[in-house]
Order: C-alpha cells, then sequence, then structure tokens
C-alpha cells in the first residue's frame, strides 16, 4: 500500500513539474509583426493621404490587430472604400489597455464605427484640433477629417480601454505614410 502511493505521489509531482505552467500568470502579448509593411502597402492603395501612428514606443505601444480594406475589395456601396484599422494593447507592467485607430475615406466613417456619438467637446494635438465623442459610459473617441479621410481614435468601447492620455497620445503620433521605394 506505501508503495502504491508513492508512486502515485511520484506520478502527481511529475504533472506538477514537467506540464502544469510556471510564472506569472500574464500571458504574452502577441503582436502582429508586419504592421508598417502592411500599412505602407495599405498607403500606395488607398486614394487617399494615408495617416497612420508613428514613432509610439514598441515596449508600450503592441499592434495586436490589423484589417485593411482595399479599394474594390467588397462589392456594392462600398467598393470604393479604403479602410485601416489598428488595434493596440498599451501593455504597462500593472495593467494593459485597449485602443484601437481607424482611417478611413466613407463619408459616414464616424457613424459606421461610433454610432450617434455626439461631439462633446474639442482638444488640441499636435497643433490639429480632433472632436472629442464621449458616449454614456464614458467611452471616448478622438476624430478629426484629414484629407478626404477620417481618422478615429477610440478606447474599444468595452472593459480595458485606454485613458484620455493614452488615446491623446497615440492621436500626437499620427504622420503621414511614406509610399516612395527607399
Amino acid at each position: 500500500m506505501a508503495l502504491s502511493l508513492a508512486v502515485v505521489m511520484a506520478g502527481v509531482f511529475a504533472f506538477v513539474f514537467f506540464v502544469l505552467p510556471r510564472g506569472d500568470d500574464e500571458q504574452a502579448v502577441k503582436v502582429v509583426d508586419n504592421a508598417a509593411v502592411s500599412v505602407t502597402s495599405f498607403a500606395r492603395q488607398a486614394p487617399y493621404p494615408v495617416l497612420a501612428p508613428s514613432g509610439l514606443a514598441q515596449d508600450l505601444w503592441k499592434p495586436t490587430s490589423l484589417r485593411v480594406q482595399a479599394p474594390g475589395a467588397v462589392q456594392g456601396d462600398d467598393n470604393d472604400l479604403a479602410v485601416l484599422t489598428i488595434g493596440y494593447v498599451v501593455d504597462r507592467k500593472d495593467h494593459r489597455t485597449f485602443a484601437r485607430y481607424e482611417v478611413s475615406n466613407a463619408p459616414d466613417a464616424v457613424q459606421r464605427l461610433l454610432g450617434n456619438r455626439p461631439v462633446t467637446g474639442h482638444r488640441a494635438i499636435e497643433g490639429e484640433t480632433w472632436d472629442e465623442r464621449r458616449d454614456d459610459d464614458g467611452h471616448l473617441a478622438l476624430t478629426r477629417p484629414a484629407g478626404g479621410s477620417t481618422v478615429i481614435i477610440d478606447d474599444g468601447d468595452g472593459s480595458g480601454g485606454a485613458s484620455l492620455e493614452d488615446l491623446a497620445a497615440l492621436a500626437a503620433s499620427v504622420r503621414p505614410v511614406a509610399t516612395a521605394a527607399s
């Protein structure tokens, strides 16, 4: 009986030692590896001058999703739309938040992404005036027109959304995308 117990306990010990994960419970953020290449490729196809975040601290701002809709990619009324969406995790040691960047030439881009969220204020960031749009739940978005497109930066409308300071930092990083080959 003691021998059987020892064999079972050895199996449990081996399972705990070799199979169960160790370390902290926090999972690594999976980053989109080709974000800059995809953004440049999109900018070459877009019918407007594309603006995108640039120069963000890579250890803090991590692009975790990227969606591109090039002109002609869909049939019907949206055939001429060009939309770039980048989701970021703001990865701080004590917590993570989410921010979303979108640029679109849809005439109703704000309506499509934010619904009927009204302008609740204005904010000057890097010499540009951004409209603040806060909903009833306190979620915030910054929007502005830009050369035939609309730029939208928001907190993702869910729990864990980025702060106003983070959204303003993302807005301050927006620059024209260079499309010329180097």
